[in-house]
């Protein structure tokens, strides 16, 4: 059977108590790519080729900016914005002549916009980073299917945050046969459905706690209610 090199950090995962398990993973994926990409890394050819053909995001160049590698940071930039001037001259230098009316569909208008709006939305981090997630998810289900003290942790999950939990109904729909599709849904829709009660429940009982009337009221499980409803939807609240 294929060996999973992922298995350890998916297993940590899992077994970090009050967290989406995948949020975890991601979180630490992020982190490591981040780190790798600011290392000595930046300085080998091949990955040094990569981020000057991709660049980066809004979301992750903050992140490079806080590790504080200032000149490492700079030359990617450098050498990034120098391979965006010579695309952009070259398709000045070759452009065709845009219509006199109407929207601009093959000259170099369009040709700009084609070549910016894929370069704002690549990343060299989130490529890195979706790549070794799916690696994750892969040995996540692995785990499941050959079953034993490792699947054991995946049946004591209390839940996933809604855009990981919509990510594993889309893969298991579309890689296991009907019957392990059904009983992994089964699995992991029941802890799941209980999740969302217990949060409704905690998330009603929170904003009762701000009438008067229920001051002296306790808390009960409801003082990090708001922060868990956010994280649900995948949003980081540190």
């Amino acid at each position: 059977m294929k060996e999973y090199i992922h298995t350890i950090p998916v297993i940590e995962a899992l077994r970090e108590p009050g967290n989406c398990a995948f949020c975890v993973m991601y979180n630490r994926i992020e982190e490591h790519a981040i780190q790798f990409v600011m290392g000595p890394s930046y300085m080998e050819e091949d990955v040094r080729m990569e981020t000057n053909r991709i660049g980066f995001c809004d979301n992750h160049l903050p992140a490079m900016y806080a590790e504080q590698n200032r000149l490492g940071l700079a030359l990617m930039l450098t050498t990034h914005i120098q391979q965006l001037n010579k695309d952009l001259s070259t398709i000045i230098k070759n452009k065709l002549p845009s219509p006199f009316f109407g929207k601009d569909t093959t000259g170099p208008l369009a040709k700009i916009q084609s070549h910016l709006d894929k370069t704002v939305q690549a990343c060299y981090v989130c490529n890195r980073v979706e790549h070794n997630f799916a690696l994750y998810i892969g040995t996540f289900l692995h785990i499941w299917v050959k079953g034993g003290e490792d699947a054991k942790l995946i049946k004591k999950q209390k839940g996933y945050c809604l855009p990981h939990f919509t990510r594993l109904i889309k893969i298991a729909n579309e890689e296991f046969s009907r019957s392990k599709r059904d009983k992994f849904i089964e699995e992991i829709v029941e802890p799941q459905l209980a999740m969302l009660k217990e949060l409704e429940e905690d998330l009603d009982w929170f904003t009762q706690k701000f009438d008067h009337r229920n001051a002296k009221e306790p808390w009960k499980n409801s003082k990090d209610a708001l922060p868990r409803a956010l994280g649900l939807f995948g949003t980081r609240t540190t």
